[in-house]
């Protein structure tokens, strides 16, 4: 088999992702995800925001030191600082609603743990960024938009947190995993092993996701 050229290769990834997400998005509306907030809802919400700010920098950050272009080096070590501001951020939040900022970090859902392990596993930066930054980092801005609609009524203030510096932030660095994709996976057996990674943690993640939604407070 022929390595496919970069453009091809990014074309493949997301039509995988998409295909994940149209998958996951009916999956997520057959169970309730799209009803209703309430505050312990929104509590656990944001205890979710946690864990997966949190996990995406630590998986990412061991990977920074090993990109060999100080122009993707930079911005990718901003990406890290960022996960854990905003990590900061809601953690300040559920203590101002008074709840527990770690209380999924620390007992967290079975399927949020695989799917975390699974990226730790990964054995290269291309395979983690076609994973977690190309692949279901993308669906966060969409799931979100909604949860800021619904959630302005009860809470504006989570509402702008997740409007005015979450989905800023991803908005600024969108760029970067395709870039590396782009720059980095240019062999056959490397872009297999990105095609594969991206379909296993979306996989992952929608189950996480059901999961997570299903553990939700009445």
């Amino acid at each position: 088999m022929e390595t496919l050229k970069p453009e091809e290769f990014l074309g493949q990834l997301v039509a995988i992702r998409e295909e994940y997400w149209e998958k996951m998005n009916a999956e997520r509306k057959s169970y309730g995800a799209e009803k209703p907030l309430n505050p312990a809802v929104v509590l656990r919400r944001l205890q979710f925001g946690v864990v997966m700010e949190r996990k995406a920098a630590e998986v990412t950050a061991p990977w920074v030191s090993k990109i060999p272009d100080l122009d993707l080096q930079q911005p990718m070590s901003e990406y890290v600082v960022n996960e854990l501001k905003h990590t900061t951020i809601l953690r300040r939040r559920i203590c101002e609603l008074n709840g527990d900022p770690d209380a999924l970090w620390n007992s967290p859902l079975q399927e949020l743990k695989e799917l975390w392990d699974f990226h730790a596993s990964l054995g290269s930066l291309c395979e983690l960024i076609a994973s977690v930054q190309f692949g279901h980092e993308e669906f966060f801005p969409r799931t979100s938009k909604s949860f800021i609609e619904r959630v302005t009524p009860i809470d504006p203030t989570t509402a702008a947190i997740y409007r005015d510096t979450l989905l800023a932030d991803e908005a600024g660095h969108e760029w970067i995993a395709p870039e590396i994709l782009r720059r980095y996976a240019t062999d056959f057996e490397s872009q297999q092993k990105c095609l594969a990674a991206l379909r296993r943690g979306c996989e992952l993640f929608g189950r996480a996701i059901q999961s997570f939604n299903r553990s939700m407070p009445a």
